[in-house]
């Protein structure tokens, strides 16, 4: 009976080290997919601003005497 107890004792430590393993490449593959998705949605959020920018420079501006040109 002893010997019976100690392969089971010996499975049940062996499915937890198992499951311990999973959970710990689950969380890293958890931790990248959000890494990659808050870098996605950062680029995201940098096109907008860079929109924005860009609309701000099409504004009229005062004009500039250019170098080498004579104002009249």
């Amino acid at each position: 009976m002893s010997g019976l107890y100690e392969v089971l004792s010996w499975l049940i430590y062996t499915l937890a080290a198992v499951m311990m393993l999973a959970m710990i490449a689950a969380a890293i593959l958890t931790g990248l997919a959000l890494r990659f998705v808050a870098g996605f949605l950062r680029e995201l959020g940098d096109g907008h601003e860079e929109d924005d920018t860009q609309h701000a420079q099409d504004s009229p501006r005062t004009p500039t005497v250019g170098v080498g040109s004579s104002v009249i």
